[in-house]
């Protein structure tokens, strides 16, 4: 893997954060408390429970 993510520029939504970056809930938009290495989109605490409510 390249050392140094592109952090501008890019057109589609990415697969992955960027190193180090920290990531935007998709849906209240609060900002992760630690950088988030997982793929997109990503969910706050909050936010993930209440999807898991409304999902059987």
């Amino acid at each position: 893997m390249p050392k140094n993510f592109p952090r501008t520029g890019k057109k589609t939504r990415p697969k992955t954060a960027v190193k180090g970056k920290r990531f935007l809930c998709a849906k209240c938009r609060k900002r992760s408390p630690k950088p988030v290495k997982t793929p997109a989109p990503w969910y706050c605490l909050n936010c993930l429970k209440e999807r898991a409510a409304l999902t059987p």
